[in-house]
């Protein structure tokens, strides 16, 4: 969502550390400036990595003293091995990704489990934003880079065509665990993925 927009605060960050386990190995893609790598380090002593493409973030998360390097996710993850990590991270950034497909076939080759989160576009005040004029992306005076829309139902037919399979969803308003009807009522959704 755009500068203007009503989905502005991370509420997607202590979903996802409460599914990580403790000491897991854990590579988080798009890392931005460590938050989410800081806390996993403190809360669950995590063995942690990231890849960031913005050089900003990657000072920034170094000086957090994190194990982070810069990087085009989008350019492969070769150096890694196969199921090097038990969770690989990609908070907030599919929408961003020209390639996600093969971003998250590559996060579950070398993770046990992928963890994705999005803003999901189905969400009702996204609607109401939309029918009033407003952007659901980013606005064109921004300077963000573009991003994709993305509704629940849609990231799940995704996942099937990877092939993954979805081992647990997050649906959240606020803070708050939406249950029934996510794709009206989720501001975010949180999937956990692993290989079909």
């Amino acid at each position: 969502m755009g500068a203007t927009g009503p989905m502005q605060e991370r509420h997607d960050i202590d979903a996802i550390a409460a599914l990580i386990p403790a000491r897991a190995r854990v590579l988080d893609l798009g890392c931005g400036d460590g938050e989410l790598l800081a806390l996993l380090v403190r809360q669950k002593q995590v063995q942690a990595r990231g890849i960031e493409l913005r050089e900003d973030n990657v000072r920034a998360a170094i000086g957090r003293g994190l194990s982070v390097r810069q990087g085009n996710i989008e350019e492969g993850l070769e150096d890694y091995s196969d199921n090097a990590f038990d969770c690989v991270i990609l908070s907030q950034t599919l929408a961003y990704l020209d390639s996600p497909e093969k971003v998250v076939r590559e996060m579950l080759r070398v993770g046990r489990r992928a963890i994705i989160s999005f803003y999901s576009a189905g969400y009702w005040r996204s609607r109401l934003w939309a029918l009033a004029g407003g952007s659901i992306e980013a606005a064109l005076t921004s300077g963000a880079p573009r991003a994709r829309t993305i509704t629940i139902p849609q990231f799940v037919e995704f996942a099937q065509g990877i092939p993954a399979r979805v081992e647990r969803s997050i649906f959240l308003a606020n803070r708050r665990q939406v249950r029934t009807l996510p794709n009206f009522r989720a501001q975010i959704a949180v999937f956990v993925l692993i290989r079909a």
